[in-house]
This record gives structure tokens, C-alpha cells and sequence, in this order.
């Protein structure tokens, strides 16, 4: 439905194919690219997205969070080989009926998946692909270091599985005063990798680098890397901010404009007050649609034919209002939240998070377009 709103997600092929091609330029031809394209991809726009990179060859894995998130992208008719993060042994079923590909972070999950190929007897020898994780200081999801025997063990002459890949995530690959943290993941990581390969005869994809990782450790690329938010545009490392384009804009329209008179309220909790007689301009743009609360009150400013315009009282769930004082524009104008003036990072800045969030808090009601 968000094709009747009047908020819009700009989404830029142009910074996509600019970002995507920057990262592959700093590898070896031979390295893999998955895309993650979890929650939408980040925010954005991800059939669309996905669809353009699978016809440009531009990908060899794309990754997901949840079962919900990969079907999406089969229903779609998109068919290159996807990762799923977060995987729910009560939908192995549906997993399999959309070829996702899920990741085994614990023996319990292992276990019940052996144990669903076993009792499908078309499955039972179908070298079904799936991702092993290993925690190598996240702490967060993966096999530690003390369950590789035991891995091997259950792994061994499994006919109904076959280890597409073997990953670990970093925690702090952007943080420089961790340097020697990340350094030591990653010698644990080749040190569990090399154990298994050896120990099972087998030689997967191993990816451990996110973009963080491809930009300050390129060499540890290893088979494959997992580009996220460097795709988009919006990493939070300096360095990269000159390199990468921001994908993003986003947009909206004046629905109403009120003259309000010295020493009115404004919005709920007559939370806004004008010191002079003023023009106050209505957006149909509220927290449901990623504009949160907190950037009421002049806490935010949005640009109107080149000029900022800060918001004035409480955001609401639909509206949001802006002070124009003397200036005049007309219903209809065009409204630009972030992607002008004020970019995605300064409205993570100024939510006091970080783009990932800031993007990822974009209402589904929003219109996406690429262009």
C-alpha cells in the first residue's frame, strides 16, 4: 500500500552499483560477495535491489535473518543461493520447500535438523547445504572453540548435509583500539576452520570479514565476505564516508499549512509554543514511518526548497509539524527529511543511535522507489 503515501524512499542504483564495486575492487577476483539483505535490506528496498543485482551477476550468496525474510525473496523469483541467520526448526519444512540455506549455531539446532532430512526419505541423501557458525568473541550465536571434537563427531559421514560454508561473525572490526581483539578472532576462526576441514575432508566457502572487516583486515578475506551496510552507503567509518554515496533519500509533502498566532500551542501536550505569529507547516510523517519522538521540539530540521525548517511541538504517530515563521511555501512542496542538506548520518546522530537503526526504523508504510 505504500505506493498511495506521500513519504518517499529514494532508493539510488547509481550509489549501489558505486558502493558494491568500490568493495570488490579491494578484493582478489576469486573472493565471493554475499549481500546481507536482512530487514529489508536495511531499510531499503530489498525484491527490488536483489532482483537487479541477481540479473548483473553482481552477488554469489545473499543473507537473511529469518525464514520469513528468504521467502520473500523466492516468492519474488529471485534464485541465487540465500543464508538464513536465524533459523526456526519449526519451519525446516517450508526452509526447504524455498531452498533456503540455514545456519547451524548449536547442536540443538543440528540435531533437529539431521533429524527432519532423516525422516524425509527424498531428503536423506541430498547433501542438503547448510552454513556452520562458529563464536570466536561475539558470544552472541556459534559453535565455541571446545565444540569442534564433538562438531566433527556429529558431522562425520552425514549423507543428507553438506557444509556450503564455515563462518564467524566480528564484533569490533571497526574499533581500532580493539585491533588486537579482532586479530585474535580471527586467528581462533582459521584455527576451528582448519580443524574442521581437515577433520571432516571437506574444503567450504570460510567468511569471516563484514564491511568493517573488508575495509580494515582485506587480508583475512578468505573464500567470501558479508557486505551489509557498506552497500548501502551509510558505514559510520570516516574513511569510508568519503568513499561510499549514501543510498538513501527520503521525502515528503506539505499536506497543510496553519497560521498560528504569538504564544499558541502546538501538538499534543501543548508541547509547542510559537513568540511571534507564524506559518506552521503539516507533513503526513510521523514515528509509524521512522520519524521518531524524540526529533520533535525543533530536535530536527527538514529542508523545503533549500532552507531547513525545525520541527515544532511532539511528533505524532502520522503528523509532524514544522515552524516556517515568516517563510511561505505551498501544499504540495516537497520535503526533504534526509538525503539533502541533512544526510542519514546526521539523523542517526541525531536520534543518538546509528544508521543501522535509524534506517532499519523505516515504517513499511513508506513508498520505496528506486531510481
Amino acid at each position: 500500500m505504500g505506493e498511495y503515501s506521500d513519504n518517499t524512499l529514494e532508493v539510488s542504483w547509481t550509489a549501489i552499483e558505486h558502493n558494491l564495486n568500490f568493495f570488490k575492487s579491494k578484493l582478489a577476483p576469486s573472493t565471493k560477495v554475499m549481500l546481507m539483505v536482512k530487514a529489508a535490506a536495511y531499510g531499503h528496498y530489498t525484491s527490488i535491489i536483489c532482483k537487479k543485482i541477481e540479473a548483473k551477476k553482481m552477488a554469489d550468496f545473499l543473507g537473511v535473518a529469518s525464514i520469513a525474510e528468504g521467502i520473500e525473496l523466492r516468492v519474488e523469483g529471485i534464485e541465487l543461493p540465500v543464508m538464513v541467520q536465524n533459523v526456526n526448526p519449526k519451519h525446516w519444512d517450508v526452509m526447504i520447500e524455498y531452498c533456503l540455506e540455514p545456519v547451524i549455531h548449536s547442536f540443538e539446532i543440528l540435531h533437529s535438523f539431521l533429524g527432519f532430512l532423516k525422516s524425509k526419505e527424498s531428503l536423506a541423501n541430498g547433501q542438503y547445504p547448510i552454513h556452520i557458525k562458529l563464536n570466536t568473541g561475539m558470544n552472541r550465536l556459534g559453535f565455541n572453540q571446545t565444540d569442534v571434537d564433538e562438531l566433527v563427531n556429529r558431522l562425520v559421514n552425514q549423507s543428507s548435509i553438506r557444509v556450503s560454508s564455515i563462518m564467524s561473525h566480528l564484533s569490533s572490526s571497526g574499533n581500532f583500539s580493539a585491533e588486537e581483539f579482532t586479530l585474535r578472532q580471527i586467528r581462533e576462526f582459521e584455527s576451528m576452520n582448519v580443524k574442521l576441514k581437515s577433520s571432516l575432508g571437506i574444503n567450504p566457502i570460510s567468511h569471516i570479514l563484514n564491511t568493517d572487516g573488508i575495509n580494515n583486515f582485506l587480508k583475512y578475506q578468505m573464500d567470501m565476505v558479508r557486505l551489509g551496510i557498506g552497500l548501502y552507503g551509510a558505514s559510520e567509518a570516516n574513511d569510508l564516508k568519503n568513499e561510499l554515496q549514501p543510498v538513501a533519500r527520503l521525502t515528503s509533502k506539505v499536506v497543510a499549512i496553519r497560521r498560528v498566532l504569538k504564544g499558541e500551542s502546538i501538538s499534543y501536550n501543548r508541547s509547542g509554543f510559537v513568540s511571534q505569529d507564524s506559518n506552521i507547516a503539516i507533513l503526513s510523517l510521523g514515528y509509524a514511518d521512522g520519524l521518531p519522538r524524540r526529533l520533535g521540539n525543533g530536535n530536527w530540521q527538514v529542508e523545503i526548497n533549500g532552507q531547513l525548517y525545525p520541527t515544532i511541538g511532539n511528533i505524532c504517530m502520522d503528523l509532524c509539524m514544522l515552524n516556517l515563521e515568516q517563510d511561505e511555501v505551498s501544499v504540495g512542496e516537497e520535503v526533504i527529511v534526509f538525503g539533502g542538506k541533512k544526510t542519514i548520518f546526521d539523523f542517526a546522530n541525531a536520534q543518538d543511535t546509528i544508521t543501522y537503526e535509524a534506517l532499519t526504523n523505516i515504517g513499511n508504510r513508506m513508498k520505496r522507489k528506486l531510481i
